[in-house]
C-alpha cells in the first residue's frame, strides 16, 4: 500500500513539473489552450474511445506589435513569434504559416477558442485535437500516467516472476 502511495506521489510530481513551468512563466495577455484527441467517434462532445493529452500552448498577443508569440509546455524556452497574424483583440486573432493569400490553413482564436480554418481538407488518418478546459485536460493526463505506472509495474513484476 504504501509503495502504490509513493508511486501515486512520484507521477503526480513528474507529471506536474513541466505545466508547473508553464504556469509560473506565464504571459500577461496570454492564454493556454488544452488540446485532447479521442481515438474513438465523438459523438455530441462526449468521446467514446481513450482520449490522449495534447501538449498544452500558451499564446500572448501585443497589440501594440500586432504580435502573437507562443511557447509549449514541453518546451519553456524563449517564445517563438507567429508569422503572418491580423489580430482584433487578445481573445480573437488568426495567424497563418506563409504569405499566401489563400492559405492551405489559418489558425487562432475566435473569442477565447482555439480554431483552424482549412481552405483544402483531406481525410487524413489520424488524431483529431480539440480544445477542453484546463481540468478536463488535467483529468486525461492523470490517467495517462496512473496507465503507464500500473502498466510498468505489471511489466516489472512479470519480469521477476519469470526469473525465479
Amino acid at each position: 500500500m504504501l509503495r502504490l502511495l509513493g508511486c501515486l506521489l512520484i507521477s503526480i510530481g513528474v507529471s506536474t513539473l513541466p505545466n508547473a513551468w508553464t504556469a509560473w512563466a506565464s504571459f500577461e495577455n496570454g492564454m493556454t489552450v488544452y488540446m485532447v484527441s479521442c481515438d474513438g467517434a465523438r459523438i455530441g462532445g462526449i468521446c467514446h474511445g481513450d482520449e490522449r493529452a495534447g501538449v498544452p500552448f500558451t499564446y500572448q498577443v501585443s497589440l501594440d506589435e500586432h504580435s502573437v508569440t507562443y511557447r509549449t509546455m514541453n518546451d519553456p524556452g524563449l517564445p517563438r513569434t507567429l508569422p503572418f497574424c491580423v489580430i482584433r483583440d487578445v481573445r480573437s486573432w488568426l495567424c497563418q504559416w506563409n504569405r499566401d493569400e489563400v492559405p492551405k490553413i489559418r489558425f487562432g482564436m475566435v473569442g477565447g477558442n482555439y480554431v483552424e480554418i482549412s481552405v483544402c481538407t483531406t481525410d487524413a488518418p489520424g488524431p483529431m485535437f480539440y480544445q477542453v478546459s484546463q481540468w478536463h485536460w488535467w483529468r486525461v493526463r492523470l490517467r495517462e500516467t496512473f496507465s503507464r505506472t500500473e502498466a510498468n509495474s505489471r511489466s516489472a513484476a512479470a519480469m521477476i516472476r519469470t526469473r525465479m
